[in-house]
């Protein structure tokens, strides 16, 4: 008999979802998802991480993957891996010009990385659908994707009711 990993057979049917399957891979301690020419992609991160991990952690591949692309290449994906954590990333493009990827920090000791590719490439195949069409116009962002300070961040609660009422629709 050939084993077979424990895919996620739920559909993705929003960007919700999909960061909550990233953040449901093995050791997956905070993901990050979106286009790359987006200043501000959808993150989420263990509560047990501080605050701006997941983008704190996600700022080099994505540094790289942004440089390559400008300078027409587009990285398939991207692994750095440390002493603590190991960081998973994948690019695809689309024919509109624009690249989609899809990233999670993995907890070393509690990840599996093949496992991890194949759920980020899942996840990477939906996301065309989930993110909005790039002739939409988009709000310009003038600050960066962190907050200099904690207290300048939406509050955890205000979020976790926002949470609540999607998953009630």
């Amino acid at each position: 008999m050939l084993w077979r990993p424990k895919a996620t057979v739920t559909a993705l049917a929003s960007m919700g979802d999909a960061l909550e399957c990233a953040l449901g891979i093995p050791g997956a301690v905070g993901a990050v998802l979106g286009d790359l020419s987006d200043a501000a992609p959808l993150f989420g991160q263990s509560p047990a991480m501080p605050t701006g991990f997941a983008l704190a952690s996600a700022s080099s591949a994505l540094a790289y993957a942004r440089r390559s692309v400008g300078e027409g290449e587009t990285p398939d994906e991207i692994m750095i891996t440390g002493a603590t954590f190991s960081i998973l990333q994948q690019v695809a493009g689309l024919p509109d010009g624009r690249h989609l990827f899809a990233q999670v920090t993995l907890l070393r000791e509690h990840a599996n990385p093949a496992l991890a590719h194949m759920e980020l490439r899942r996840i990477l195949q939906h996301l065309p659908t989930l993110l909005p069409p790039s002739d939409l116009p988009r709000r310009a962002r003038s600050s960066p994707a962190f907050a200099a300070h904690p207290s300048e961040s939406v509050p955890v609660s205000l979020l976790e009711r926002v949470l609540e009422r999607l998953r009630a629709l």
